[in-house]
């Protein structure tokens, strides 16, 4: 492989864990470039390569979703037994947190 190629690619592999870095610190962009003494435009041209790539790449590993697990209603603990809200089939029984709410999403 070219030594060009090489640091290009471990240039962008830092670059991205900086992008994903700071997806879950909740930061602001531009305080974590002044602790990371980066310039904002180089963050956002490493944030839009990075959500490109990771497009690309879940569209060549089939796309974004998530296999589960579906149990049968007999099979759930319900502590409340009060439906709170069911949409498509899925019941939730107690109000979601925000994060698993952003799992499902993603």
């Amino acid at each position: 492989m070219d030594i060009q190629k090489i640091d290009l690619s471990l240039k962008e592999q830092e670059m991205f864990a900086l992008i994903a870095e700071h997806e879950t610190d909740g930061m602001t962009v531009r305080k974590f470039c002044e602790l990371k003494c980066m310039r904002e435009a180089t963050y956002y041209y490493w944030h839009k390569k990075y959500h490109v790539s990771r497009r690309r790449s879940l569209r060549q590993s089939g796309g974004g979703f998530s296999m589960l697990q579906v149990k049968e209603e007999r099979d759930l603990e319900i502590t409340s037994g009060q439906l709170l809200a069911e949409y498509k089939g899925v019941r939730f029984y107690r109000e979601p947190s925000v994060q698993f709410l952003k799992a499902l999403m993603s």
